[in-house]
């Protein structure tokens, strides 16, 4: 039996909108080191990270580049939001590591977690 809990980070903004996005992958580079089976989840614009980056061009850190390659090596497996990636024209060029997902799916796999630690944009009104 392990005594670790089953951690998702769950990310639904755009790469590019805030630094939030960066610094949310680093804590999940962290958290991986201690909770095996850490998995990452992405939707709303958060998919758009499956597009080529370019962080210079958009004020992001060069190691933005950095964080699937590692996640891959760790064991961290990354999903996506199926129907946003149709929408956004990225699901039949997608990395076979990133893995897409139905609405059900997505609902699964937040509920089988122990522990969801999102990173969204501010609440917004109306």
């Amino acid at each position: 039996m392990s005594g670790k809990k089953k951690v998702l980070f769950l990310f639904d903004e755009s790469p590019s909108g805030h630094i939030r996005f960066f610094e949310g992958m680093r804590m999940a580079l962290g958290f991986s080191v201690t909770h095996p089976g850490l998995e990452i989840l992405l939707l709303g614009d958060a998919v758009r990270s499956a597009r080529e980056l370019k962080p210079l061009e958009i004020g992001l850190p060069r190691e933005m580049l950095e964080f699937f390659p590692l996640f891959v090596d760790l064991g961290v497996r990354t999903f996506l939001d199926a129907d946003r990636l149709e929408k956004e024209g990225l699901l039949k060029d997608l990395p076979s590591y990133l893995l897409p997902l139905d609405a059900r799916q997505i609902r699964e796999k937040i509920r089988q977690a122990d522990v969801v630690i999102p990173f969204s944009g501010p609440a917004r009104e109306g």
